[in-house]
């Protein structure tokens, strides 16, 4: 299930609020009337940041699924695996690009108007905005940074090394910052012990953020080295039942009963669609199939193993249907796809391959 509501749509992305970020918005109404409209501004500088990496990928002809908004940052999801180092370059420059840009135009403002409540505003926007830009480019992942610098290795290196020295920076930029957080702790007597502890709490968020990126990273990038010889055909599994949209759900029950399946497929037109029995609350007052029918994505049966579950994880997709020459071959799940590539780990750690 997605946490994550659609707040609405923006050149045909939809954008969906994290459930962090709206727990935010409701902590900070608490606070405050003022503390809360920061943040309202705040959720649209993050929301330009992400449209500026939107912008930059259709353009580029690669499709946005949607834009996730989150209290430190975002994320555009996109519809490509497999993206010229180029091409990465400029997508993930274009936010902190956008962000600084944000904060030039505040810091302008600044410069315009009196003091008052307002020109506070503006001096806060633009110190937000400024290091959002900076913390970006940090080079290490999931930061834009990272991908920034990922792609300008690959102008020497091959995608699986430029990553994992990207990562091993990551892990040099986290130490740094756990030291520079106990220097600050221990020294920093000038300063309040809350504020201290504030800022302690902050940073290690920070370095639990970077690590779980950089881990994500490491792991994905090996996961493919160790399964390059594996497709998603080898992981569509054909427990599934073609029927026909405008069958019955009565015949339906007594086909199941019959078969013992739990997934039925239906081809509506050029579209898979599943009928989840027992998921939805409107398949049962359903009188045709078509009724209860949910359209899912298809993917190709020689797409890499391990993208077309980064795809599926990225999507939220919890089934998809699984196509060779445009021909239904089969259906798989992220599970399937897990377990495929377990085994097949297992089987190389075995033979002292991993």
């Amino acid at each position: 299930m997605n946490s994550s509501p659609t707040i609405g749509k923006i050149f045909g992305i939809e954008v969906e609020l994290h459930w962090t970020f709206i727990l935010l918005l409701i902590f900070t109404l608490l606070i405050s009337l003022y503390v809360f409209i920061l943040m309202v501004l705040l959720f649209i500088c993050v929301l330009l940041h992400e449209l500026a990496h939107s912008i930059t990928s259709m353009r580029n002809g690669i499709k946005v699924s949607k834009i996730i908004l989150l209290p430190i940052g975002g994320m555009s999801v996109i519809d490509d695996v497999k993206i010229n180092p180029k091409v990465e370059f400029n997508i993930s420059i274009a936010g902190p690009i956008m962000s600084l840009f944000l904060g030039g135009l505040f810091g302008i403002l600044t410069t315009l108007l009196k003091p008052g409540i307002l020109l506070q505003t503006m001096q806060i926007m633009f110190l937000m905005n400024i290091l959002l830009g900076l913390f970006n480019l940090l080079p290490a992942f999931p930061m834009d940074g990272g991908r920034v610098f990922r792609s300008f290795l690959q102008r020497k290196r091959s995608y699986y090394d430029a990553t994992m020295l990207t990562v091993k920076v990551s892990k040099y930029l986290m130490g740094i910052i756990l030291i520079a957080t106990f220097v600050f702790v221990a020294a920093g007597s000038s300063f309040s012990l809350s504020y201290r502890e504030f800022i302690a709490l902050w940073n290690i968020i920070i370095v639990m953020f970077l690590y779980s990126g950089a881990q994500a990273e490491a792991e994905s990038v090996e996961i493919k080295k160790e399964t390059s010889g594996l497709h998603l055909g080898d992981a569509a599994s054909k427990h599934f039942l073609l029927v026909r949209p405008d069958m019955s759900m009565q015949e339906l029950y007594k086909v199941l009963l019959e078969k013992k399946e739990h997934i039925v497929i239906t081809h509506l037109g050029k579209v898979y669609a599943i009928v989840e029995l027992y998921r939805h609350g409107r398949a049962r007052n359903a009188v045709y199939v078509k009724d209860a029918s949910t359209p899912i994505p298809t993917m190709n049966a020689n797409m890499h193993l391990a993208d077309a579950l980064s795809l599926m994880q990225s999507r939220g997709s919890s089934v998809i249907a699984v196509v060779k020459n445009n021909k239904l071959i089969g259906i798989a799940t992220p599970n399937s796809i897990e377990s495929i590539i377990s085994l097949h780990l297992l089987s190389k750690s075995k033979e002292g391959k991993l």
